[in-house]
């Protein structure tokens, strides 16, 4: 039987590397400890990426920056095993109405959002599959019900391979406009993999209250996959919180080749 393991992570952005390197090492461990396949960041940023060699070594980091000024030049990056996966394709869109143009948003968005796609081969299994991650805006919930609009359309059209997996920091819960959207696109046959009766992934309790203490980070999957485990990892590593979001783990059972 071959397994997936689907990390998504905010790792807060930091404007001032200097003070992440300490907690970057916490990122490492997290990530050395459950050693998933395939991960998908939120909130990184360039400079950040020297702290983290480890990750370097191990996964290629792929994606563009959304294009916005200085330190919030942010990138949905998607992370995966160099030696397992094979990259055939992929790209950065924006979240706006004019997804291909560099830096556009919708006006009531502070920032520009981004998607990243890629088409990746399995070396073990053969199979392809399209893996997304994106980040939604933090601001108004109509605002992230459109971006998520778009992000649907968008996957409609890029998706391929055996199956499909989308991660992400939505800033909103299930039960939320935006995530109904892309759960409920028979295009994209998407089913909510995060525990509905978990804790809420942001450790701010003022902010957790905001989404009534629901998970606001998730995992979707195809839904003829199988999912094995699913779970928020609300612990330390080297004695500190990776980030002010908690990471979500997921292992799905891979579809037999045909």
């Amino acid at each position: 039987m071959s397994e997936l393991k689907i990390m998504t992570l905010n790792v807060k952005n930091a404007s001032i590397t200097s003070s992440f390197a300490k907690r970057a090492i916490s990122i490492q461990e997290l990530v050395r400890w459950h050693d998933p396949d395939i991960i998908g960041t939120q909130e990184l940023i360039d400079p950040m990426i020297d702290y983290l060699p480890e990750l370097t070594e191990t996964y290629t980091f792929y994606g563009k920056a959304r294009g916005s000024a200085g330190n919030t030049n942010e990138r949905t990056c998607l992370l995966f095993k160099k030696d397992r996966f094979e990259l055939l394709r992929g790209d950065t869109f924006w979240l706006s109405s004019t997804p291909d143009v560099r830096g556009s948003r919708f006006l009531e968005s502070l920032f520009p959002r981004i998607s990243t796609f890629a088409l990746l081969k399995d070396k073990l299994t053969e199979q392809t599959f399209t893996f997304a991650n994106t980040h939604l805006d933090h601001l108004l919930p109509a605002t992230r019900a459109k971006q998520a609009a778009v992000l649907r359309d968008k996957l409609i059209e890029v998706k391929d391979g055996d199956f499909l997996v989308l991660t992400g920091d939505f800033n909103s819960s299930y039960l939320s406009l935006a995530v109904h959207t892309l759960v409920s696109s028979p295009e994209l046959d998407l089913k909510d993999t995060v525990p509905t009766d978990g804790v809420s992934t942001i450790r701010s309790f003022i902010q957790a209250g905001t989404s009534h203490f629901r998970p606001i980070d998730h995992i979707l999957v195809s839904k003829n996959l199988e999912v094995l485990k699913s779970e928020i990892i609300t612990g330390m590593y080297m004695g500190r919180y990776p980030s002010d979001h908690c990471p979500v783990l997921t292992v799905i059972k891979l579809p037999e080749a045909e």
